[in-house]
């Protein structure tokens, strides 16, 4: 027979094993029970596409040379989402992209009328979505624009080899051609100054939105010493005059004094405009812009004024 007091050992045994089982139990049902805990901050707010993203840029011709460049700056770098424009769609990088929309600055106005409607489009979309979300500390992408970069453009001189006649027409007198010259107007300066006009009437920019227009030096007045260049240079010197109207215009609204407009000299960039031997690289005016964007109200005291990459005044 067996002893008793291993018998009494045996028991005891049972018994504390019996009562740490029912305490596992009863906490797994209190706990099943109880309101779910908050989450913690640093799980709502951790890095994706959708998260932790408060401004927005929109790069008009973000699909090569400066326009690719400053869209892979911008979207590396934290708390911004980016929406681009190129007149072929699917030439965007997508894959860094908020929103990505079709844009010929050459066409009629109903291209810009088309982008504009597809940003509405997709704040809606976003909006609907930001009601749906449950943790108000969650950040998603919005539509309502930041900063505004108007970096498309045309040179005459990207089709003096298709069209005979073409580049001369908009550069000596005795070729003038109006029309010629004109269609490097209205893409450097009339078009974007129609579609800043068309974001402003549509509430699409935000209480404090930055517009950069990306000039040349050869657009600058004070500064020209060379003969004839009435297409590209005509037409930058037209697109300084909209901005620098444009940031007075800014700097008298009562509702809006936080915005501001300049226009910006990239200088001379190794992009197919520029060639291989310029001065700089666009991978650098991009990092310079997303610098002077990201310095809080350093563009905002420079409202109206004609910048170089590295800060520098250049002359009107």
């Amino acid at each position: 027979s067996l002893h008793p007091l291993f018998i009494i050992a045996v028991q005891a045994s049972f018994t504390f094993f019996r009562c740490i089982i029912c305490s596992i139990i009863k906490h797994i049902i209190i706990m099943s029970s109880a309101p779910d805990a908050p989450p913690d901050a640093s799980t709502v707010l951790a890095p994706n596409n959708n998260i932790n993203v408060n401004k927005t840029v929109l790069i008009t011709g973000g699909n090569r040379g400066l326009g690719l460049a400053l869209v892979q700056a911008f979207a590396t770098t934290p708390g911004w989402s980016v929406m681009a424009t190129a007149r072929n769609v699917d030439t965007l990088p997508k894959e860094l992209l908020f929103g990505s929309f079709a844009l010929d600055l050459n066409h009629n106005t109903s291209h810009l009328d088309n982008l504009v409607h597809g940003l509405l489009a997709q704040q809606q979309q976003q909006q609907q979505q930001q009601q749906q979300q449950d943790n108000s500390a969650t950040l998603t992408p919005t539509t309502t624009i930041d900063v505004l970069i108007h970096n498309a453009g045309f040179n005459p001189k990207d089709v003096k080899d298709n069209n005979s006649g073409y580049f001369e027409s908009t550069f000596y007198a005795k070729q003038f051609s109006a029309q010629n010259v004109a269609e490097s107007c209205r893409i450097n300066a009339l078009h974007p100054m129609e579609l800043t006009g068309k974001l402003l009437a549509a509430n699409l920019l935000s209480d404090s939105a930055i517009v950069i227009g990306v000039s040349s030096w050869l657009g600058s007045i004070t500064t020209k010493d060379f003969a004839g260049h009435y297409g590209y240079a005509g037409s930058k010197a037209l697109f300084n005059m909209c901005l620098k109207g444009l940031a007075l215009e800014m700097e008298a609204d009562p509702d809006h004094p936080k915005r501001c407009c300049i226009a910006l000299n990239p200088g001379w960039m190794a992009t197919d405009m520029g060639g291989p031997n310029a001065e700089r690289t666009p991978d650098q005016v991009a990092k310079a812009v997303v610098d002077m964007v990201s310095e809080e109200g350093y563009l905002k005291s420079q409202n109206g004024k004609f910048l170089n990459v590295d800060r520098t005044e250049h002359e009107w």
